[in-house]
């Protein structure tokens, strides 16, 4: 149950981040619906450039991302066997 309102929560804000970014008579769900695999590689090229340009810190912010999500689930994990 908690994943599945995390996974809301992360839905919404990507979409509120693009809706922010992207005109409003932009429909892009639309889009990527009727065009997947252009939408694909669009974000490919974009992740290829974002990555060429902001490499190291994206890896920064990735890997301290996935350290603090690891630990949060070790704890709740041995959380769950102690108690």
């Amino acid at each position: 149950m908690e994943d599945f309102v995390l996974d809301e929560v992360r839905h919404s804000t990507v979409d509120d981040l693009l809706d922010e970014l992207l005109p409003e008579e932009l429909d892009w769900q639309r889009l990527v619906r009727t065009y997947p695999i252009p939408a694909v590689l669009l974000a490919a090229l974009g992740g290829f450039l974002l990555g060429r340009s902001h490499g190291p810190a994206v890896v920064a912010a990735v890997s301290s991302f996935a350290a603090v999500e690891v630990s949060k689930n070790v704890s709740d994990a041995l959380g769950r066997e102690i108690g």
